[in-house]
This record gives C-alpha cells, sequence and structure tokens, in this order.
C-alpha cells in the first residue's frame, strides 16, 4: 500500500472509502481494516500519481469513461482480494458512479 496515510471517519457516511490525494485516504470506520478496500483505495493513489491529483479529479467529475476506467482497475482488485465479490462489486459500480451499466456489464467489465 505503500505511503498512504488513512483516516477512519463516520462522516464518511456516501461510501465506504475515498481517495483525497494520492497519500491521502479516508474511510469508513466499520471498513478501516479491510485489507480489499485498501488496496482498491491504494489503486487510486497511484492513479493520481501517474494522471496528476487535479486532472484525476476533473476527469474523474466530468468524463464517465474515465470514472469507469479508474473504478474498473481498482474494483479489479478488490476481487481479488475478495473472489466471492463479484456481484456486490459489480452492483456497486453500476449503481454507484453514474455510469448507466447494468450490474450484468459490471460483472463482464470485472472479470475481463
Amino acid at each position: 500500500m505503500g505511503r498512504m496515510r488513512i483516516v477512519s471517519t463516520s462522516l464518511l457516511f456516501w461510501a465506504d472509502g475515498m481517495t483525497v490525494l494520492p497519500g491521502l485516504v479516508v474511510v469508513h470506520p466499520r471498513v478501516r481494516r479491510d485489507p480489499g478496500l485498501l488496496a482498491h483505495e491504494a489503486v487510486h493513489c497511484r492513479q493520481m500519481k501517474e494522471v496528476g491529483v487535479l486532472r484525476f479529479w476533473w476527469m474523474y467529475f466530468t468524463c464517465p469513461a474515465f470514472r469507469l476506467w479508474a473504478e474498473v482497475e481498482a474494483y479489479r482488485v478488490s476481487l481479488r482480494h475478495q473472489p466471492t465479490g463479484l456481484r456486490h462489486f459489480a452492483r456497486a459500480l453500476a449503481g454507484g458512479y453514474l455510469l448507466s451499466i447494468t450490474a450484468a456489464q459490471a460483472e463482464q467489465l470485472l472479470i475481463g
């Protein structure tokens, strides 16, 4: 996970975790020790470093294709930590990111 500062707060009520900056992740207390979630957020840390923080956030909020790419890559890592979570992750991907995809389409993306 590299050098990732993890801040746990129940104020994060809309998601289990959120990468704010490449080295700063905010998580809900109920998942603060979830290795799959932390690995997922580590992917976003790396993506931000590669793309640049401002560009990452601009593209994430304005370009559904970029958001889809970022989340599919991160959820694939989550899936390695929790192989039985495919349906759960697919539903989260389809329903939580304004992507206009179905859970079945999300499953296909996650399994490659």
